[in-house]
């Protein structure tokens, strides 16, 4: 299983496509755990990285709700009103993204810690973790960029 409990936010600035529908005869590249787990199942499989998001949400959302109703000085009530509803919008995101990585690894599509005993070919083009990158990596290393000349 993946050690790095900021896989998910690497997932969301992650470059290229991301695929999670496969054909019949065709296998996710991880092996099942559970084909269409429960609400009960995704919530028991959480870990620590599935709940980095939503404990990230929380000053996050803080600092959000406050910058976003800062000028709401005259209407102390809806302030607090605006508030809530933005700071509990932006913790929801976090523990949704948090729900969708601990689902998918369920499904097979994250790196779930297990791996297939023969390899597929066809499987190839649906694993994403193993060349992760974001897209401030393919911008430090862009080649019309010389570094070496000022501008």
């Amino acid at each position: 299983m993946s050690d790095d409990n900021y896989y998910l936010f690497k997932r969301l600035v992650q470059v290229g496509k991301m695929k999670h529908l496969y054909e019949p005869g065709e296998r996710p590249p991880y092996p099942i755990i559970i084909e269409s787990p429960f609400f009960r199942d995704v919530i028991a499989n959480m870990r620590l990285p599935e709940y980095m998001p939503f404990f990230y949400s929380i000053p996050f959302g803080a600092v959000l709700g406050y910058a976003m109703t800062a000028n709401l000085k005259s209407f102390p009530l809806n302030r607090r009103r605006a508030f809530t509803i933005v700071w509990t919008t932006t913790m929801f995101f976090g523990w949704y993204i948090g729900f969708k990585g601990s689902y998918y690894k369920l499904m097979g599509f994250e790196d779930n810690g297990l791996k297939w005993k023969f390899s597929d070919e066809k499987v190839k083009k649906y694993v994403f973790t193993e060349n992760m990158h974001g897209f401030l990596e393919d911008a430090l290393k862009r080649k019309d960029i010389d570094s070496s000349r000022a501008y």
